[in-house]
């Protein structure tokens, strides 16, 4: 169970990220993540993962994890969706907001909005290789 003192960090987040422009940014992740985001704050850097995004299927699921500056784990709490843990919600919740402020999400829709309305596109970027093995015939 995480202490006291990161859990109230991260109800603060939450809170934070949806009245303030913080400065989340996308994080590497292993395979296994439907995605990260890691934030700096004083000494500190707070990651949160997701391992499943998938709340339609009851099988979301998160982390986040408190780190030094260095890297070394200080602190974590896990959540699932299928297990119906206490912080779920909150973990999901500070998820959705990190992703939202580092994509921009506001200025990213307000810019789509008003091509839209003038009835401009754009041309499209080149698809990323989402497979990085072989198939296998």
């Amino acid at each position: 169970m995480a202490s006291p003192q990161f859990l109230y960090m991260l109800e603060q987040l939450y809170k934070n990220t949806k009245s303030k422009n913080l400065a989340w940014r996308p994080a590497r992740y292993d395979g296994a993540a439907a995605g990260a985001f890691r934030i700096a704050l004083g000494d500190g850097v707070i990651r949160i993962i997701s391992k499943d995004d998938a709340d339609w299927m009851f099988s979301a699921s998160y982390c986040a994890q408190l780190l030094t500056r260095d890297g070394d784990l200080v602190d974590e709490i896990e959540a699932s969706q299928q297990f119906g843990d206490e912080y779920f919600t909150l973990l999901r919740d500070v998820f959705h907001g990190a992703r939202g402020a580092a994509y921009q999400l506001d200025r990213l829709i307000d810019g789509m909005q008003d091509d839209l309305e003038t009835g401009r596109s754009r041309e499209l970027p080149p698809e990323q290789e989402t497979m990085t093995h072989d198939l296998p015939f």
